[in-house]
């Protein structure tokens, strides 16, 4: 088969490489003038590694993802441990029930936890953390932090991102982030490793237009809503914008992360020099402040509410109906992927894509919406 990817990011250029390896001929077009998406690593002035979009961690338990990676790049190791900042006091985060004990609110916390509904309410997303943590810890750990991550009232979100990122961790104390058994960062970064992915495959970079006849199948992992001409409305995203300091101290040096729900601006910093490892004469921190998607900035974050998910299934039916447009990945299926899942689900839409222009238009639909809510 003759395939064009749009877009170079992580889900891309797994799927690429994939494809690629299955004996099809494979090609990319990039709006912009480097490969990589949101998965770039640069270095400062002074050598330091540092990714501009964020802390990009990966980690998996399966052995099908790690060896995919590391064919790529060996990873350094780094296990994700994330802080978060109450009242001026660090917290491990995820919440574990040994962080309670410090909390002057103690009693009514536990008095809280014991009156929870045996089963998570899945109304919104305000309701479903409530009935995990109750709600004092709700609103020291995570109301504050939503309301400036996605702009919104939290009851308006879906119940989806509670379900599958927040927990109370109240076995033994792991204050691990990600709990599976491999994780890390690649030694030499993301832009080297993906560019070692797509090795071999034609990449047109500062590119947008195509023409799709000339391809048995093309990919996309563009926003769906514009590859449509937002013909159903516009789907919201997050973005966000970038500060960074050089410091002489960070709050504690197992964690690479640091949320800050009580902050005025900034939503969260991380240290670059622990998520790389690396020993520096001062800390290399990024600030992340969250801001609207305004068609200039980069789109990162699908905002996750009844009214976009419906959208979103109106843009997903219509493209299926086109004669070989097939979306993928975060963008082009609205939907936040770790970047484990990411190549997961590359590995699972590389069938789709073999067989896409033999399905109808209602089979690519049900296959690739199946696909989108098992994730």
């Amino acid at each position: 088969m003759n395939i064009l990817i749009i877009g170079t990011g992580l889900s891309g250029c797994s799927l690429g490489r994939m494809l690629k390896d299955k004996g099809h001929h494979v090609e990319f077009i990039e709006k912009e003038r480097r490969i990589g998406g949101l998965c770039v690593t640069r270095t400062n002035k002074d050598g330091l590694p540092y990714e501009p979009y964020g802390a990009h961690t990966f980690h998996s338990s399966k052995a099908r993802i790690k060896d995919f990676m590391t064919q790529f790049d060996a990873f350094n190791g780094y296990i994700h441990r994330k802080g978060v900042v109450i009242n001026g006091r660090l917290y491990p985060f995820p919440i574990t029930k040994e962080a309670i004990e410090d909390f002057p609110e103690k009693e009514k916390i536990l008095g809280e936890l014991k009156s929870r509904p045996k089963n998570i309410d899945r109304t919104n997303f305000e309701r479903a953390c409530r009935s995990i943590f109750g709600k004092t810890l709700y609103g020291f750990f995570i109301e504050n932090y939503t309301r400036k991550m996605w702009g919104i009232p939290p009851r308006t979100l879906t119940a989806d991102w509670a379900l599958k990122r927040l927990e109370l961790r109240e076995g033994r104390r792991d204050d691990r982030l990600f709990q599976n058994r491999w994780q890390g960062l690649p030694k030499r970064g993301y832009s080297f490793l993906l560019g070692k992915m797509i090795a071999g495959m034609p990449v047109t970079l500062k590119a947008t237009n195509f023409n799709p006849g000339r391809y048995d199948v093309v990919v996309s992992s563009a926003p769906i809503d514009r590859l449509l001409d937002l013909k159903f409305g516009k789907l919201e995203y997050r973005s966000m914008t970038f500060s960074y300091a050089k410091e002489n101290a960070w709050e504690n040096m197992s964690y690479g992360t640091i949320n800050l729900p009580q902050h005025r601006v900034y939503v969260r910093k991380c240290n670059f020099n622990v998520l790389h490892r690396r020993r520096a004469k001062y800390q290399f921190v990024q600030y992340q402040r969250s801001v609207d998607f305004d068609g200039q900035n980069m789109p990162m974050y699908p905002v996750k509410t009844q009214k976009n998910d419906g959208v979103f299934n109106r843009y997903l039916r219509e493209i299926c109906r086109s004669r070989n447009i097939c979306p993928v990945g975060r963008l082009g299926l609205f939907k936040y992927l770790d970047m484990d899942k990411a190549v997961e689900m590359a590995f699972a839409m590389v069938p789709i894509v073999e067989k896409y222009p033999l399905m109808s238009a209602e089979e690519r639909y049900k296959r690739i919406k199946r696909l989108v809510d098992s994730f």
